[in-house]
């Protein structure tokens, strides 16, 4: 006996209705799945790695490098050393923290 049924457009099988079914569900199922997961912009999310660990919300960040005292424009030694160049981290610590005192109301509206 040759299996028809399953081959024509239109077959009234109990099988093959309840798996156009089961696919109408699982499809939608899926959309909402794909739709929670966030953008689909190469931007990856913070949820999590392959290895499970959840990625830092500053990966990515640039940091201005330039050091923070007036006039300067060497490069600083970074957030270790308050964004001062090796010129300037030699300065007394209270001429050091004006001096970014400064830099941040320079900054505070950018």
């Amino acid at each position: 006996m040759p299996r028809t049924h399953a081959t024509r457009p239109g077959s009234s099988h109990p099988l093959d209705a309840f798996l156009r079914h089961a696919a109408e569900v699982f499809g939608e199922h899926l959309a909402q799945v794909i739709g929670r997961a966030g953008p689909s912009n190469g931007v990856a999310s913070r949820a999590a790695q392959g290895n499970g660990r959840r990625t830092s919300k500053l990966v990515g960040r640039t940091l201005e490098m330039a050091c923070r005292y007036p006039g300067c424009k060497n490069r600083s030694k970074g957030p270790r050393f308050r964004f001062m160049c090796e010129e300037h981290r030699k300065l007394p610590k209270a001429k050091q923290l004006a001096a970014l005192e400064k830099w941040k109301s320079a900054h505070a509206s950018a």
